[in-house]
């Protein structure tokens, strides 16, 4: 078989964005498992030799989707921790560590589209178990979390903004990763949450646990404006 004519560089990539694309959907419809090369070439309207020609084979497909759309998320995550589109350092954004958290709280929906993203999360974590190789891609999704909300809190912490109360920086930070997946479960079992009541929910849980307000009470007499009240 006579090699591929070259073809510019930018060309190249966008077939293969598109076909990591056409990837990530045949996974959230079929599953992982259950994906074909011949099914992803016909959802992106290219021969099945094209698709083996950037990726090889099957599971460096499917490898290279999860990854990209793990980079996805993780970019969105580190845009959350700059609302206001400024990104000036450690603890030196315009905005307050409250306002951030909101701001934070008010985007979890909106990192990717929440059901798809919610469905290649499971399949991820899921897949991740049987297949090594894809622990890295679920180990820097939650440290991206990790690292978005830890900063701020700490930022918090040294503001006064924040104050703790019985957990650590590492409990409060693990309750809402906790509470984000419980969403993304919900949204696969078809038990969505709306966005605004998520953000009242994480802003509540917040309030309980760095302001050393009643959980109970913020859930009463919630504020969407400012989730976190000192």
């Amino acid at each position: 078989m006579s090699p591929r004519p070259a073809q510019p560089a930018a060309a190249a990539e966008a077939k293969k964005a598109a076909i990591i694309a056409a990837a990530l959907g045949q996974i959230v419809d079929r599953g992982p498992t259950a994906v074909r090369m011949a099914d992803v070439a016909k959802a992106v309207g290219m021969s099945v030799g094209t698709v083996q020609y950037y990726f090889g084979s099957r599971d460096a497909l499917l490898a290279a989707a999860f990854s990209a759309h793990s980079d996805a998320v993780l970019k969105d995550i580190a845009d959350m921790a700059n609302p206001d589109g400024k990104n000036t350092g450690e603890g030196t954004e315009a905005s307050s560590p409250r306002s951030r958290l909101h701001a934070a709280f008010t985007a979890v929906h909106e990192v990717g589209n929440h059901g798809q993203r919610s469905r290649i999360w499971i399949e991820l974590v899921t897949a991740a178990r049987t297949h090594a190789s894809l622990q890295d891609c679920v180990d820097s999704v939650f440290e991206g979390w990790r690292s978005l909300f830890s900063r701020i809190i700490g930022d918090g912490i040294r503001t006064g903004d924040f104050t703790l109360y019985g957990l650590t920086v590492t409990e409060v930070v693990d309750t809402f990763i906790a509470i984000i997946d419980g969403f993304d479960l919900a949204a696969v079992a078809g038990q969505g949450t709306e966005p605004t009541t998520m953000a009242r929910i994480l802003g509540s849980t917040a309030h309980g646990l760095l302001s050393g307000g009643s959980a109970g009470a913020a859930a009463t007499h919630p504020d969407p404006h400012n989730p976190v009240r000192s």
